[in-house]
């Protein structure tokens, strides 16, 4: 079946199969992060998922192409570490969405994403995998038979695609199995509006936001979410969106979603590649995403709820997802800072990490022995 207008340009032809299948192709992301902070701060997950869902299907409309909507990574793997408060999350929803509207509607995104080091960047990412596999060890050691379920279904996932072209469903597998067992240990949930509600921080959380949260997440939302969402694009879309665009829909969805009891959200590359792997090639594919997002918000609307879910399983859901961050940090030229990044991180915070590392790279850099030049050797 065809289907064209509004969440696709006039000339695409998108098959609502193909589209179907890339919608879900980023949710063994986008629930686990969602439902580890739930789990970690008591966040309501009825309108973190409304909103999650309501902007899946505004980003469909404005780029007509699937581009994702995911936590933002930093953010979520420090919560779910338990090193942030609730209060703590939305102040930095709320600086992270006035910095990032202010940065495209001022035309310095690109400017400011050509300023950080790659090899930082991977250090963060590599630090977050790290931060993300502990707690996935932590839940996993609760509930270890499904723990070991989990890994294997992954496993089985892994050794399939070795011989054959299939994708990667493993992470979905996982979360179909985990809402089974959750329906029947708990019944099946009465569906509830998801309301939005009024979610303002406290004057003593802007400051630990600003520390903890607010600068590696800024690092790896400007590399990841959009200079290498920008750089993918350019190779898979037909019309893709600038660093400006992405930069402005980040600040506004942020700005409007997580003082209503919102989640902060971005873009990503992996998402997007996700998603274009398992058929998405239209707005439409994050239209439906959107859609089952909003359905499941209905039916999940209170921790509790999201509590059904079992931990060995969300353990192995985090795992996946930190060895996705993991296999994109470990792509660096540098190791030597990339590694203090992660490990110092992994002892302290993200924001220690991110200066150790980039401390470490500058000295590496001036120290680094001065090759003589050739009016010197002759």
């Amino acid at each position: 079946m065809t289907i064209t207008t509004p969440f696709a340009d006039r000339t695409a032809r998108p098959e609502l199969a193909n589209e179907a299948a890339g919608a879900v192709g980023n949710f063994g992301t986008v629930l686990p992060l969602l439902f580890g902070v739930v789990l970690a701060t008591g966040i309501a997950p009825g309108p973190a998922l409304l909103f999650f869902g309501l902007w899946y299907v505004v980003a469909g409309l404005v780029y007509r192409q699937p581009i994702p909507i995911e936590p933002m990574k930093t953010v979520a793997v420090v919560a779910i570490a338990g090193q942030a408060t609730a209060g703590e999350i939305v102040a930095s929803g709320l600086l992270l969405g006035a910095l990032f509207l202010g940065l495209g509607l001022a035309g310095w995104i690109d400017r400011l994403v050509a300023v950080i080091p790659v090899p930082i960047t991977r250090g963060v990412q590599l630090g977050l995998a790290l931060l993300l596999a502990r707690s996935a060890l932590v839940y996993g050691i609760g509930d270890p038979v499904l723990a070991v379920t989990g890994i294997a279904v992954v496993g089985a996932f892994i050794l399939v695609r070795r011989r054959w072209a299939v994708p990667d469903l493993s992470a979905v597998a996982i979360l179909v199995l985990g809402v089974a067992l959750g329906v029947l240990a708990g019944g099946l949930p009465v569906p509830a509006a998801p309301v939005p509600y009024l979610a303002l921080p406290a004057a003593g959380d802007w400051l630990p936001a600003l520390i903890v949260l607010v600068l590696p997440q800024a690092v790896l939302t400007l590399t990841n979410s959009i200079a290498a969402t920008e750089l993918l694009a350019r190779d898979l879309l037909p019309r893709p969106p600038t660093a400006g665009l992405l930069s402005r829909m980040i600040g506004a969805m942020n700005l409007v979603a997580v003082p209503l009891g919102g989640i902060p959200m971005c873009h990503g590359a992996g998402g997007l590649a996700a998603q274009y792997r398992f058929g998405g090639r239209t707005g439409w594919s994050n239209a439906i995403a959107g859609l089952v997002l909003v359905l499941i918000a209905v039916f999940a609307g209170s921790p509790a709820v999201v509590a059904l879910f079992p931990a060995g399983l969300l353990a192995a859901l985090l795992l996946v997802v930190a060895l996705e961050l993991a296999r994109a940090g470990l792509r660096t030229d540098a190791p030597v800072p990339t590694l203090v990044v992660a490990v110092v991180s992994l002892f302290t915070s993200l924001t220690v990490g991110f200066v150790v590392g980039w401390a470490v790279l500058l000295a590496l850099a001036r120290w680094r022995p001065r090759r003589p030049r050739f009016s010197e050797l002759v």
